[in-house]
């Protein structure tokens, strides 16, 4: 399919997207409202229709905490003003100057219901910070502890809901409020009254799905750090994590959810709520665009990523340390900022998406819900709309699409190692067949040239030693026959000699390349044959030690076990300076076939020889062909030690091959 249809399909989902979440917003349908204290509802069956909110003028009674027992006589201490609501008393104006946000007032509303017998809630939301709710002048909510000054009030936030009992007389409400610790003082969120099934059905369903989308954003941010954790290079992931658990943690403690924090914990400190929300709010700023930018990095600003974070960092330490009050009047200025950062990032997003990014069309399109219900829930707090908290709603709808994106990336990912995988595997296989072959041809080679010089040895023995003999032979008996004075002369023995040391230097020859004879006690003789011919010819003390209790050996490595003990000897002569030698064969029916080389010299590190040699390098070829072990070390009380080991098949040294 086209990646434009694709990209099409994708934003038309989002448009979709947000047309449901627009009908999450207040209903435009005609409702009683309260006109001068007082609000008829007689006209509604509220068992039957669904909850209204009891919007209106409302009595309103600046700077006085009045009771019950003030309004008794049937008068109000004074003329009463009225404040439409809900709204903060701090946008309405008094004396020509809007009221400041901290204080107290009272608030009374008449309520008309129908003549018919009706139990119903009550529902009080977002109140700040404390308020007190008398009902026909019985006391029947109070949340925090109302005060004159921010010393005295202790400040609560939660929903709260308490049922009435209406005979058809007329319902007074009385409510108290006192602000020190919020920007907004009184009632901005709607006091809803209906059937109690209806209006605890909704908050149970309110409540539900802050959870749901409360629990994806932790499961997500545990998820992502975990992934970080297994492969650290990528930080996308862990930006990710933190930045869910932020949100969850913000929506946990945040009016959007009806303060769901309530339904975890039952007592905290009455500064945490605000504070750890907006904190968490503030800090997840820098750390999404921190993700955005290491995804692409090309189309995001590093500059303005230092920015967000020096931002973020300044609002963090100032809600540290300010009072709450003071903390929440600055949210708006960085709720300006946060939408500009909205805005700008969805840009970028876009900008990616048409370069090709991977990802891209995803992420953008997660992100432009969040981002749309981000800004609603912004505007809504400041009451600049009338609208519902829809950022949570939002943010699960972000976390599902950049889940749909991890999983294309890791699917990419997934093929890409089988293919590789696949691709190595085969590759492997194909290099041990050439390493296998190898081995066989070097094998090959080494059998081949251990032929050649059987054959060699072979044609010197039969050959040139023969000739070299019966040369010998006739020169003695012509040396027989000369006379006296003839046999003394110097150039007739110097010929004796040379004839008799050719004779030994072609049979010595003969041995050297081919020492291993075809029968039973082939290897043994051969090994003592060669210490003392190198014994004879060095002048060192060469031993030469066994231990077998097999009768013969017909081990095929033997002749490269003989090539080793040949090197090994030569460079023990050469470079060791040794007064001794040793050379032991073992075999102990244990599987192997053991054999050292051992001297007194000065020991590796002080011989004199060529750093890596050719010898060291052949004797390990040669124990690699057989499968020995073959190991240098220095011998204890000085020296070098020579040892190499070969795996023995039992069953074919027990006696001779037939």
């Amino acid at each position: 399919m086209n990646h434009r249809i694709i990209h099409l399909l994708l934003l038309l989902s989002v448009v979709a997207l947000l047309c449901l979440c627009s009908g999450c917003r207040v209903s435009d349908d005609p409702l009683p409202r309260a006109r001068q204290g007082v609000v008829d509802l007689s006209a509604l069956d509220l068992q039957q229709a669904d909850p209204i909110r009891l919007d209106g003028d409302w009595e309103f009674y600046w700077k006085q905490l009045l009771t019950p027992a003030d309004f008794k006589a049937g008068q109000p201490p004074q003329t009463p003003g009225y404040l439409a609501l809900p709204a903060a008393w701090n946008d309405t104006l008094s004396n020509g100057r809007k009221r400041e946000s901290a204080g107290y007032a009272t608030f009374r509303l008449r309520i008309l219901p129908g003549p018919a017998r009706q139990e119903l809630t009550l529902q009080l939301g977002e109140l700040y910070s404390a308020y007190r709710l008398w009902v026909n002048g019985r006391l029947c909510v109070e949340n925090g502890v109302i005060g004159k000054n921010s010393t005295a009030e202790i400040p609560a936030q939660a929903i709260r809901q308490t049922r009435l009992q209406l005979d058809g007389q007329p319902l007074e409400l009385l409510l108290q409020v006192s602000n020190y610790h919020h920007r907004s003082g009184g009632v901005v969120g709607p006091i809803r009254l209906g059937a109690t099934e209806k209006l605890e059905s909704a908050q149970l369903k309110q409540w539900a799905l802050a959870l749901l989308c409360i629990g994806s954003l932790l499961v997500m941010g545990f998820y992502h750090i975990g992934l970080y954790g297994i492969r650290k290079k990528d930080r996308a992931p862990l930006y990710f994590g933190i930045y869910s658990l932020l949100w969850a943690g913000s929506s946990l403690t945040s009016n959007a959810t009806d303060w769901a924090v309530n339904l975890l914990v039952a007592h905290y400190p009455p500064w945490f709520i605000n504070r750890f929300d907006l904190i968490c709010f503030v800090l997840s700023l820098p750390v999404g665009y921190s993700f955005f930018r290491t995804l692409y990095p090309a189309e995001f600003s590093r500059r303005l990523q230092q920015i967000t974070l020096f931002v973020a960092l300044v609002a963090t330490v100032l809600g540290l340390i300010l009072p709450t009050m003071a903390f929440t009047t600055i949210v708006p200025a960085f709720y300006l900022f946060a939408m500009a950062m909205i805005l700008y990032c969805l840009v970028m997003l876009l900008r990616a998406m048409r370069t090709g990014r991977e990802a891209a069309v995803l992420i953008l399109a997660g992100f432009l819900v969040m981002g749309a219900t981000g800004i609603n829930d912004m505007l809504y707090d400041l009451q600049l709309i009338q609208s519902v908290y829809l950022i949570h709603i939002g943010m699960f709808i972000f976390i599902f699409f950049q889940a749909i994106a991890l999983s294309f990336r890791f699917s990419r990912s997934f093929y890409a190692v089988e293919q590789l995988s696949g691709e190595l595997f085969d590759k492997n296989r194909t290099l041990e067949d050439e390493m296998a072959e190898r081995t066989r041809l070097e094998r090959e080679i080494v059998n081949i040239s251990e032929e050649e010089r059987r054959r060699i040895s072979h044609q010197l023995h039969d050959g040139l030693c023969q000739l070299l003999t019966g040369t010998r032979l006739h020169f003695s008996s012509l040396r027989r026959q000369l006379s006296d004075v003839d046999r003394q002369k110097p150039e007739v023995a110097e010929v004796s000699s040379l004839l008799e040391e050719s004779v030994n230097h072609a049979y010595d020859l003969s041995r050297g390349l081919w020492p291993v004879e075809h029968d039973c006690n082939a290897l043994s003789p051969s090994l003592e044959e060669l210490t003392r011919r190198m014994a004879e010819a060095s002048g060192i003390l060469i031993e030469f030690r066994q231990q077998r209790t097999c009768q013969a050996c017909t081990n095929k490595g033997v002749t490269q076990l003989y090539r080793i003990a040949q090197e090994a000897l030569t460079n023990a002569v050469k470079h060791a300076r040794a007064s001794r030698i040793v050379v032991e064969l073992a075999c102990l029916n244990q599987g192997q076939l053991t054999l050292t080389v051992q001297d007194n010299g000065v020991g590796r590190d002080q011989a004199k020889r060529t750093r890596g040699g050719l010898g060291m390098g052949i004797m390990a070829h040669r124990a690699r062909l057989i499968n020995g072990n073959l190991t240098v070390t220095d011998a204890a009380g000085g020296g070098t030690l020579v040892s190499c080991i070969i795996p023995c098949d039992l069953q074919t040294t027990e006696g001779c091959a037939p």
